[in-house]
């Protein structure tokens, strides 16, 4: 059973960062992306095409969003590769290098991650993702590079003051302000019971005394038949809306520690104890500081990115002669539609000088 799980771990690790479909033989060496001076072949394009699909197919999308990603496999393979080799190209350029310590301590990590605690374990994952020791070491390289190429060109670029964050808090409030909401717990007298209705209520009246006269809920269970009631159920937090009518009606004017009147609503006779009442705010800066800091970093770093990306392909050297499932995969960043040189033909961009 571990080795069954740790295998399938390996196996969405593999859908992101390589694949494991057989290509067609017949072009299997045909040279589809040139990138300055990396290339990819068909053999390339086809596996990570056909892992992306076998993903597609185990994931939880709705069989629509399903169908329409399949169909999309060919374009979003070819312009991932395409981004992947820019930025490798690039950390070519830049000579970035991992060190072999920090290569063994990244991917000891990543085989953590997955649950893979003995070299079988590895082994056994490996050969059901299609991959080796080596072609999962190069991935994990690649990765750790293109991080390094971020820090150096894209993360370095960002910078804001307080003043901005500050700015933005004052100019957006209601993204900072909380509702009202109320904690709550539950004990209902099932429907289900076998109780009848005059039953059902005079088992909830005398659950309703003994809570308020703080009864543990061991002695709670004692007081009933088996099977009439639930014991008690944490609503946790809830707002406006969350809840049947009927019972918001019950916990309208609740103060924190009390137990409202039995209300009939789905599933039986409810009793709900408010635990705790809070009003709604506006969050001070203080309070929200970090996760303001965290969006606008956000924000700035994917602006910048695509400017980034926009540069590196504006001064790269590309030879596109996609197969026909991924024609028209180089688009404007930011925009869908496709680049007139790689709608209609194979085409070579400058190189760069």
């Amino acid at each position: 059973m571990a080795r069954q799980s740790t295998a399938t771990g390996l196996l969405l690790l593999a859908a992101v960062i390589l694949g494991a479909a057989q290509p067609s033989v017949a072009e299997v060496n045909r040279i589809v992306l040139r990138v300055n001076d990396r290339i990819a072949t068909l053999y390339d394009y086809e596996k990570i095409k056909q892992e992306r699909i076998r993903s597609l197919s185990r994931s939880d999308l709705s069989e629509e969003q399903r169908q329409r990603q399949i169909t999309d496999a060919g374009l979003e393979t070819m312009r991932s590769l395409f981004d992947e080799m820019l930025l490798l190209s690039r950390a070519d350029q830049l000579d970035v290098r991992i060190a072999p310590s920090e290569l063994q301590e990244a991917l000891e990590r990543t085989k953590e991650s997955f649950g893979i605690r003995t070299d079988e374990e590895y082994d056994e994952a490996l050969r059901q993702s299609g991959m080796t020791r080596d072609s999962l070491k190069e991935q994990i390289e690649n990765s750790m590079r293109i991080r390094e190429v971020f820090g150096l060109e894209v993360y370095s670029e960002i910078d804001f003051q307080e003043e901005d964050l500050r700015r933005y808090y004052g100019s957006h409030p209601e993204e900072f302000r909380t509702t009202a909401a109320v904690a709550l717990r539950e004990v209902v007298v099932l429907e289900s019971s076998g109780l009848d209705a005059a039953a059902r209520r005079q088992l909830a009246a005398g659950l309703k005394e003994a809570i308020e006269a703080g009864a543990a809920e061991a002695k709670l269970s004692e007081s009933q038949p088996a099977g009439s009631s639930t014991g008690w159920i944490e609503l946790g937090w809830v707002e406006a809306g969350d809840l049947d009518p009927q019972l918001e009606a019950a916990i309208e004017n609740l103060q924190p520690g009390a137990v409202s009147e039995p209300t009939e609503a789905r599933g039986g006779l409810h009793l709900l104890q408010l635990v705790e009442r809070r009003e709604a705010r506006l969050r001070e800066f203080a309070e929200v500081r970090e996760e303001l800091e965290a969006a606008e970093r956000e924000r700035r770093f994917q602006k910048r990115l695509a400017e980034y990306m926009s540069k590196l392909e504006a001064e790269a050297f590309i030879v596109a002669n996609p197969p026909p499932d991924a024609a028209g995969f180089r688009v404007e960043r930011g925009g869908s539609e496709p680049l007139a040189s790689d709608a209609l033909a194979p085409a070579a961009s400058a190189p760069q000088g």
